[in-house]
């Protein structure tokens, strides 16, 4: 029971990171998402409790600056809903409320997941501790393939959001695709990884040649491991690198940006040439963009962290490899 629930743990505690930092970066762009999503049907539940009685689903809806068939706001509250102009303040005021409320929910959960993560990560190694080194040497020979899977799937499925155009903000840094590619690089040589594991895992060995083999099995697993990491320390660097080049990229790319991060078509200017998108500030696609490269970075330290515990699983199995006993009748 003990083990199960060490391995629960391990499995968990990644998760909960990632979730964590998530709960963060999502409150830093909340009020971005409130402001340009407001009036799509995603949020209908939020306008529904906020807004005033009645008023989600007309007065409350008012695109941003009017939106396209319009030249601002008291214009469409005019033509839209019977010469009336008050519009732009119902949805200011829904806005601003639920803007808070949703700051307040995020920090209370994040912080709360901090602890619990420390709790985690306390009885993880506690737990640890009273099982004992061989015991959970001998887990992990039997578990680490299967526990791969998560870095494995978290790399290819991100390098494919990062690749696939119609989903990616290639219009950000030139060089996005390359860390697509490392993504994929690294989800192959966990996969790799894996494959050795399982070998590893059923290799018996039952002479000294056997030995030998199995050692030379250890060392190519602890070579692949440490590929991984290199590749994930390429990725987590990569992407702080372009967090900070944000910061210093010309105005008419933030214009193209906003027309590729706006998925509810509030933008009225990204079927001209060259494109606009009024109702995007360069703040808001500063915020936005500046969290899609947290998030890779978080998640390439968090597959790190998987190449490291991994690597030092590897030296240890060499260790007690080499200290095989054989004995002969």
């Amino acid at each position: 029971g003990s083990v199960r629930f060490m391995w629960v743990l391990f499995w968990l505690l990644p998760l909960q990171i990632f979730c964590m930092i998530g709960l963060f970066d999502a409150n830093s762009v909340n009020k971005v998402t409130i402001k340009h999503f407001w009036d799509d049907p995603t949020l209908s539940f939020v306008r529904e409790f906020f807004c005033e009685p009645d008023t989600a689903n007309n007065k409350c809806m008012v695109p941003k600056l009017g939106g396209r068939n319009h030249a601002n706001e008291t214009e469409w509250c005019i033509q839209e809903n019977n010469n009336a102009t008050d519009c732009e303040d119902i949805r200011d005021a829904a806005q601003n409320a639920a803007i808070l409320s949703s700051e307040i929910l995020y920090t209370v959960n994040g912080v709360w997941a901090l602890l619990l993560i420390v709790l985690m990560w306390v009885t993880l190694c506690l737990l640890q501790a009273i099982i004992t080194l061989p015991i959970v040497q001998r887990s992990k020979e039997s578990n680490i393939p299967l526990w791969l899977m998560l870095p494995i799937v978290g790399c290819f499925a991100v390098g494919y959001v990062l690749s696939y155009r119609n989903t990616s903000i290639d219009d950000l840094v030139k060089d996005l695709f390359w860390i697509a590619l490392v993504y994929f690089i690294s989800g192959g040589l966990f996969t790799l990884g894996a494959i050795l594991g399982i070998v590893l895992k059923f290799y018996t060995v039952l002479n000294g040649r056997q030995r030998r083999v199995k050692q030379g099995l250890v060392i190519v697993f602890i070579a692949t491991i440490f590929m991984t990491l290199l590749a994930c320390s390429t990725i987590f660097v990569t992407s702080l690198m372009y967090y900070l080049q944000i910061v210093h990229l010309p105005e008419e790319n933030f214009q193209r940006i906003a027309c590729t991060l706006d998925m509810s078509g509030s933008c009225t200017g990204c079927h001209d040439e060259p494109q606009t998108c009024p109702e995007w500030s360069d703040e808001d696609v500063k915020k936005v963009s500046e969290t899609i490269m947290k998030q890779s970075a978080t998640l390439a330290a968090i597959f790190f962290v998987y190449a490291m515990i991994t690597l030092r699983y590897g030296f240890v199995l060499f260790h007690y490899v080499s200290r095989y006993q054989i004995e002969y009748v």
